[in-house]
């Protein structure tokens, strides 16, 4: 088996599909860009690849004698810059929890408690393998999802069935069919507030 791309493509789609869509159809691009967008939209940050994003931030309201700040993330990969207040942050006062990969610490100072008064440059998010069963829910999400548009859906979801005057009647679809278990342990808590 070849490694995993850092960002899922149509190839992937069409590889754990067995072919029943193709990584040509712009169709399944389409597919593949909605299910990205509907994880990354409920875990509140991209999860997967590693990326370097440039994020502006609200200062702490007073959590943590404001020395503490919650990032939209799960995993801080390396820290490249921060501003305070457009001040520069020298690096080697900033700590990261050992237990909470979302939490950085000044060992000197404060944070500013003012709307979009922080800046940092990370590379942050999950490395393929460090973030396979994320992936694989992804692409289980939208197999799911396009066997139902084709197929409709299996008598198992049914909530009631009436023969005479035909009435079939399903319960609501999941937002994200077969995935929610694995995609839950990405979510951001408090959805990216610090």
């Amino acid at each position: 088996m070849t490694p995993p791309t850092q960002e899922l493509t149509t190839a992937d789609v069409e590889a754990y599909t067995s072919g029943r869509l193709a990584a040509t159809d712009p169709q399944t691009q389409r597919i593949l860009d909605a299910a990205l967008g509907a994880v990354r939209r409920e875990a509140g940050w991209h999860v997967c690849p590693v990326r370097t994003d440039t994020l502006t931030l609200d200062g702490p309201s007073g959590w943590g004698g404001k020395r503490v700040l919650s990032l939209p993330t799960l995993n801080i990969v390396t820290i490249t810059s921060i501003t305070n207040a457009g001040n520069p942050v020298d690096l080697s006062t900033v700590v990261q929890s050992a237990q909470v990969g979302w939490l950085i610490k000044l060992t000197t100072g404060r944070w500013s408690n003012d709307w979009s008064s922080i800046v940092i440059t990370l590379d942050h998010g999950f490395p393929p393998d460090e973030a396979a069963d994320w992936r694989e829910a992804v692409l289980t999400m939208i197999d799911d999802f396009t066997s139902i548009m084709v197929t409709g859906r299996p008598d198992s979801d049914l909530a009631s069935k009436q023969v005479d005057d035909v009435v079939y009647k399903w319960g609501t679809v999941q937002g994200l069919p077969g995935a929610p278990p694995i995609l839950e342990k990405y979510w951001l808590p408090n959805r990216g507030f610090a």
